[in-house]
């Protein structure tokens, strides 16, 4: 039995990961949940993740390591911390990272959308390593934020499916959800676009690293 850990910074992304593993179909994978939210919190309020934040993200994931086959670092906001993976004793997976890795094999446009303000500038730098600028548009879907704050997660997953349904048709290859969290509006989605969740693409680049 192999097992990856998840460092989230929500509780709610615990349900989401299982889920997703359930999905995929791997009897011999197992799941080990970590919850830092005053991370994100302290991150958020900072404006970004300073040097004793990250410090503080790196003590936690070599701690991990030392207890998983594979790490998942399911916030974005934190996931800077894992850029250089290299430094791990184990493969550490950038949530983000590997949704960028997936949407850039798809033709045509991507769309990557946040709900949170603080990730936004890290995801789009980090989407435009994989993607060429011109195939690429990063959106922050405004007042989703304040539903996931005020702990009405299923008004939140409305409030992303709106905006989807909402904005202005263009030809696109996929969407992509970048942030854990958004992972449960895909349900309220009506497209014939490929949706790209994080807890499935990252779940299934762990398997891949470690099998």
């Amino acid at each position: 039995m192999a097992t990856i850990a998840c460092l989230h910074a929500a509780t709610s992304n615990i349900a989401l990961f299982e889920t997703a593993l359930r999905t995929l179909d791997y009897d011999d994978i197992q799941l080990l949940h970590r919850v830092e939210s005053e991370l994100l919190t302290s991150a958020i309020e900072a404006g970004e993740v300073t040097a004793d934040i990250a410090n503080d993200v790196r003590q936690i994931l070599e701690e991990m390591c030392r207890h998983a086959d594979a790490v998942i670092v399911t916030c974005t906001t934190l996931g800077i911390v894992a850029l250089e993976a290299k430094a791990f004793s184990k493969p550490v997976i950038r949530v983000d990272a590997a949704l960028a890795r997936a949407a850039a094999g798809y033709h045509g446009a991507v769309l990557v959308l946040c709900t949170a303000h603080a990730t936004l500038d890290a995801t789009t730098r980090l989407f435009e390593a994989f993607i060429p600028d011109g195939r690429l548009a990063v959106e922050l879907i405004p007042r989703a934020w304040a539903f996931f704050n005020h702990g009405d997660i299923d008004g939140y997953h409305q409030q992303i499916a709106r905006y989807i349904r909402e904005r202005h048709e263009c030809a696109l290859g996929c969407i992509v959800l970048a942030q854990s969290s958004m992972a449960g509006a895909e349900k309220y989605i009506n497209t014939t676009l490929s949706v790209l969740t994080g807890p499935e693409i990252s779940l299934q680049a762990a398997i891949d690293a470690i099998l």
